[in-house]
């Protein structure tokens, strides 16, 4: 019996596809407001920390250890919101493009299997959240009208691409891991070719 490709939760690294949540959140992120919320925190404490502080006469000690505490974590708050900017920008150049199906730094069947796992699994999500929420990103009016044909070729696809994941719980043969990737790339065509119906 010819041994199976076996089925990983992830690639590594994990990227991010637009339209999901996980872009989503990369989003949010990279909006932070970071001053707004520092100079609000500084009031507050002026306001309640630091009668506090002056009643039990620490003033001097507290106040500069305070704010080495605030520096820091501000300054964390900081790089997070300028690596997720960096990343919104990667994800914005690469949407679209051939990158987007990417290469992965594990070229073995099971990495190869596990990178367009993964982007079948952002279709899903895309997919679901077209349905479900009309204000998605991404997502235009006509995406998800079954009438449409760009539609239903896509959903033609992807009713293929999961019937074949539900054959195959415990993993691929190897021969089948290009078909299972090629699949993928096919049904990503589909769906941004439904998605940018008008």
């Amino acid at each position: 019996m010819t041994d199976l490709v076996p089925w990983r939760a992830d690639p590594s690294p994990v990227r991010v596809h637009a339209g999901t949540v996980r872009a989503d959140r990369l989003r949010v992120r990279a909006d932070y407001p970071v001053t707004g919320v520092a100079l609000v925190l500084l009031v507050l404490q002026a306001v309640f920390l630091l009668p506090v502080f002056w009643q039990l006469d620490v003033t001097a000690l507290a106040v500069p250890v305070l704010l080495a505490v605030d520096a820091l974590g501000f300054a964390g708050l900081w790089v997070l919101r300028e690596r997720a900017r960096r990343d919104v920008g990667r994800l914005e150049a690469s949407y679209g493009s051939g990158d987007r199906d990417g290469a992965t730094r594990d070229p073995s069947l099971t990495g190869l299997l596990a990178v367009s796992r993964e982007r079948h699994e952002a279709i899903r999500e895309e997919w679901t959240r077209a349905v479900t929420d009309p204000l998605a990103p991404l997502t235009s009016a006509g995406s998800t009208d079954v009438s449409d044909p760009d539609t239903a070729a896509f959903l033609e696809a992807y009713a293929a691409l999961e019937d074949f994941l539900a054959a195959h719980p415990a993993g691929l043969p190897p021969s089948l891991v290009a078909v299972y990737g090629q699949d993928v790339r096919d049904c990503r065509r589909l769906w941004d070719a439904a998605r940018a119906t008008a």
